[in-house]
């Protein structure tokens, strides 16, 4: 039956992994379950909920052979609160009983058979393509909070990524919206791609690849093959369902850059808003925006607290304009981006806000007026 030892904080890491990934409604038991797998001499922790999975391997020193599914939470816990760089050792006895042992102290966790536990999906070693470490945590970044978090629009809770061949240079694309706001960046990509291909990623898969990747600067493969798509960093494997629903011709929802343009000083901009939106409403978050020479005028008028204004230096020499805007898309944007000065482009009061860094248009942002 399965033994080892490790060291205390190779495994709280390799736990710390899975955590947002197991099953917590328990519907199935056994998907609230870490698999420890020692089998050929490695050790490898598996978790699923059905639709991601993870797996990794951890330096361990192997005693015995074996597997065994217990508590994914409660091993966490237990680790956790052991002394840092101390030696743990599991050892599986009869009936799936992993005993743990550090120092003084012991625990017994009760478990699950791991022949019981899901299989993650398989793959073909096909052509990966690499995305840096930096860029690829970037483009998630600046997409995902403007991914719907409404199920009844599935179609919209996950994020498109497009891969383009433009003269010779691999572009991947990514695409987010949730039908008031929408953020789009591109990047460029090493090896191999399918130019025209296009998939749709959970957010949920997405924000676990992001945490993978704040773990170190190596880059990250991936690949997506029949209904999965497949995330490689070092020695961890992360696999995903992708959502097979058709996502909008977002090109229509950007404008054309022949309207008014608005430069504006980024974080002075942050500031006010969210000074002025402290009295909005909080269902609608309704912020109007005043347009001219003379600057940008932040106002909200709520009959249940008051009003606040506030003005902010802009360069803008078309005609004056109203535009009223939910002050967290407009806040959730611009803090998604990171040059000093911003372009809003508008062509009138009911036409969509485009936004984009002053030397970056590889990432543009789209936010629908609100009617007041």
């Amino acid at each position: 039956m399965l033994a080892f030892s490790i060291n205390r904080e190779a495994f709280l890491q390799g736990l710390s992994r899975v955590q947002n990934i197991v099953e917590k409604k328990n519907t199935v038991p056994i998907l609230s379950n870490v698999l420890i797998d020692g089998s050929g001499g490695n050790l490898k922790l598996v978790a699923t909920d059905m639709e991601v999975g993870i797996s990794g391997y951890l330096d361990g020193s192997m005693k015995s052979e074996g597997a065994v599914t217990v508590s994914a939470r409660k091993l966490f816990e237990i680790i956790k609160e052991l002394p840092p760089e101390a030696e743990v050792s599991l050892q599986v006895r009869e009936g799936n009983i992993s005993e743990i042992t550090c120092g003084t102290s012991s625990f017994e966790l009760k478990g699950l058979p791991a022949e019981d536990f899901p299989n993650l999906p398989s793959y073909e070693e096909e052509n990966f393509l690499t995305l840096d470490a930096e860029s690829f945590g970037e483009m998630i970044r600046k997409t995902i909070y403007a991914a719907s978090t409404d199920e009844t629009r599935y179609n919209l809770t996950g994020i498109l990524l497009e891969m383009e061949d433009r003269e010779g240079t691999n572009i991947v694309r990514m695409v987010a919206t949730d039908g008031h706001r929408l953020a789009m960046v591109e990047r460029e990509a090493k090896g191999s791609i399918r130019p025209g291909e296009s998939v749709v990623i959970p957010r949920k898969s997405l924000n676990e690849v992001r945490r993978l990747l704040d773990e170190g600067n190596e880059g990250v493969e991936m690949d997506f093959q029949k209904q999965h798509g497949i995330f490689r960093k070092d020695s961890i494997v992360l696999t995903t369902r992708l959502i097979d629903m058709s996502f909008p011709s977002y090109q229509q929802v950007i404008p054309e850059e022949n309207g008014t343009a608005a430069t504006v000083d980024r974080e002075g901009m942050i500031s006010a808003i969210r000074r002025v939106s402290l009295l909005s409403s909080e269902r609608s978050r309704a912020v109007k925006f005043t347009f001219s020479s003379s600057g940008i005028t932040v106002f909200t008028n709520n009959p249940d607290l008051g009003a606040a204004t506030e003005s902010i230096p802009v360069t803008y020499e078309g005609e004056d304009m109203e535009v009223t805007f939910n002050a967290r898309y407009m806040l959730d944007t611009l803090n998604s981006m990171t040059a000093d000065d911003v372009i809003l482009s508008l062509k009138d009061e009911l036409s969509p806000c485009k936004i984009f860094q002053k030397d970056d248009k590889s990432y543009i942002a789209v936010i629908m007026p609100m009617r007041i």
